[in-house]
């Protein structure tokens, strides 16, 4: 997944309510391309997450109210972008969990399918013809 820039940290307050709604959309993007990534099966970084969302958030705070009423939308926007993230991060795990325990169990992977196989025709694996019977 590739992170959001982050911009240099001026002092609290210093960005406007424009800048503070594109960062929340550069977040709101990122979130959605790690949603993508792991219905995909990727396993996603989200590092620093927490941290831009902090930074985000202090930002807002510094603001007079009038102004920070503006970014409700954009941050609620990135709460409801958590949730198929953490959706789609349930699904990847138990579809890694559920693989696992089909390995475990013997039951047919296709990784060791093949090599199950290998085995009981006699072969060592070399993927050569010549050596057929």
């Amino acid at each position: 997944m590739t992170r959001p820039p982050s911009p240099p940290r001026p002092p609290q307050g210093a960005f406007s309510v424009a800048e503070l709604t594109e960062q929340a959309a550069r977040l709101g993007a990122a979130l959605e391309e790690a949603r993508a990534e792991a219905e995909a099966g990727v396993l996603i970084d989200l590092a620093g997450l927490e941290d831009s969302v902090a930074r985000l958030c202090a930002e807002a705070e510094g603001m007079p109210h009038s102004e920070a009423r503006a970014l409700l939308g954009p941050l609620g926007d990135l709460v409801a972008a958590l949730d198929p993230l953490a959706a789609s991060l349930t699904d990847q795990q138990a579809k890694r969990e559920q693989s696992l325990a089909a390995a475990l169990a013997g039951r047919d992977d296709p990784h060791t399918a093949r090599q199950r196989a290998a085995a009981a025709y006699g072969r060592t694996g070399s993927g050569r013809t010549d050596e057929l019977p």
